[in-house]
Formats: C-alpha cells, structure tokens, sequence
C-alpha cells in the first residue's frame, strides 16, 4: 500500500479578528502543500516535528487504536513561523493519512478538532475558501466559486509563534471585537466574492491588524501596489508574510515587472513566489 496526502499552505488571509467574542479568519489557500506519506514497506516515522507527533498520536486514539504499525514521512513546500499555514497543513496531513490508512478518510469537522486540540489552526484544509474560528475549528462560512486571484508573496522578515501569539493576544485583547467598518467589510463577501471585494477587504483586513503584527512600510507598499494595479494587499496576520493580489487575468509579464519594481522600491521585502488563491481542501492518492 502507498497512501499520499496533500494539504495546502496559505498566504496569510483575507481577513482576520474578532466578533462577539469569538475569533474568525478568512482563508486564503494556495498551491503550496505539505505532503505525507504512508507506505508498508517500513514503520519509521520521518520529518516529523512536535506538533506532526501530536497529530499521530492524537489520531491513532481518536481512531481508536494505540499503535500506528506503518511508516510515514512527511515533507512540505511550506517555511515556518512566516504565516503560512505550514503547521497545519502538516498536522493536517498527519491527520488524513493516518486515519486513511487505519479506516477511511475523516469528514473536514473531525479534522479540525484534531487540529485545533493541537494549536490554532488555519481552515486551509475546508473546501473552497472559507471563514471559521481558529481556535475551535468551527467552520462559520464557506465562499465559492473561488476566483484565481494572483498573489505575489514577500516576506517581511523573521519568524512568529503561532501558539505564544495567540496566547499573547486572548491575554491581552479578551474579547475585543474588530472595527466596526471590517466586519460590514467581511460580512459583504458573502454577496461579492469577487476579485474587487477580495483586495478591498484584505487591505482593510491588514491594516487594521498593524496594530498587532506590524508590517513595515504597509501604507506605502499598499499605495504603490494599487498605483501599479493590484487590486490590494494582504497580509498574514500572525506571520510575517504579505501578498499583492491582482486579478485572474492579470498579465503575468506585468505581475513579474511590479515585483521587480517593489524590490527596488523596498529591499527589505524578500519576494518569496507567486501562486494563485485556489480552493481549499486535501488531496488523497492510493495506489
């Protein structure tokens, strides 16, 4: 037997807070995975760090078991500690793999209380793009069709804890709800989820979270971005990445000149890839 899954990473998000209490995080996968790898031919367990050992072990009891008798390897696409979602996208293809292997592939809701037991974990792993809580798993909303945006990503530099962030932030912040003008901002995806609304709420999403995670020089990468043509700026709001977003259509000779241009403009950025917004979701292989 040889069982593969795929989970995808994320630029950041789309937007990011607070509402009544309850966090919420849009989502904004992309077509970068983490990838496990379950095979017979051997019991090791390779590329695993903490949290990939947690979901192993956390899966195997919640499929009833002690023991996972089969060897699996792990590798990802994904740099961590940048917002990209890597960890859950491991933990989540732990996950999968596992329970694949010992019975049958789990529903998107018992995934994410596995995952969420681990850690604050991204909603990459949901179909199309979706806004749930991060803390729970919780799925809140899901936006289809998912329009191929393009994003240019740049790292703004160093690493973020995840689990310390948001620690940092339930200590500090309790319940604050986000600005009022941000959840109207949010709410309207679910009546335009076009490329337009997309870069408008992202931007707004980003801004306001500057106060958290600062980003240097946002407001003039957000106003040289848009002044060249794309439709805004997103930002991975406990991380360090950001990414232009331009429409589908976008020629990508264009694309590519705009990055050379804010290179030049701000060389502290490091341009990492380009990728385009895809639907959320694993990926399973048998053979």
């Amino acid at each position: 037997m040889l069982l593969e899954v795929l989970v995808p990473g994320s630029c950041g998000e789309i937007a990011q807070g607070w509402r009544n209490g309850q966090p919420f995080m849009v989502t904004c996968p992309i077509g970068l995975y983490s990838r496990a790898l379950v095979t017979e031919r051997t019991s090791a367990k390779t590329g695993f760090g903490k949290k990939a050992r947690a979901a192993l072990k956390n899966t195997v009891g919640y499929m009833g078991f002690t023991d996972f008798p089969l060897g699996i390897a792990l590798e990802s696409q994904l740099p961590t500690g940048k917002g990209m979602a890597a960890s859950t996208a491991d933990i989540v293809a732990v996950i999968q793999a596992v329970a694949t292997a010992i019975d049958e592939e789990l529903e998107p809701e018992e995934v994410a209380e596995i995952a969420a037991g681990i850690e604050p974990t991204d909603g990459t792993f949901y179909p199309g793009v979706v806004q749930m809580d991060y803390m729970t798993g919780k799925l809140i909303e899901t936006y289809k069709p998912v329009p191929k945006i393009i994003i240019a990503m740049f790292d703004t530099g160093g690493t973020l804890n995840t689990i310390e962030f948001h620690s940092d932030y339930s200590q500090n912040h309790g319940n604050d709800d986000s600005p009022a003008e941000l959840l109207e901002a949010v709410d309207s995806l679910s009546r335009d989820f076009s490329p337009e609304n997309i870069g408008r709420v992202a931007t707004m999403s980003a801004r306001a979270n500057q106060k958290l995670v600062e980003k240097p020089q946002l407001e003039e990468i957000i106003e040289f971005a848009e002044g060249q043509g794309a439709l805004g700026v997103n930002v991975a709001h406990s991380g360090t990445m950001l990414g232009l977003l331009f429409r589908p259509d976008e020629s990508m000779r264009k694309v590519m000149d705009i990055v050379k241009a804010m290179g030049e403009k701000f060389p502290k950025l490091e341009y990492f890839e380009t990728e385009r917004l895809t639907s959320g979701g694993w990926i399973i292989r048998q053979r």
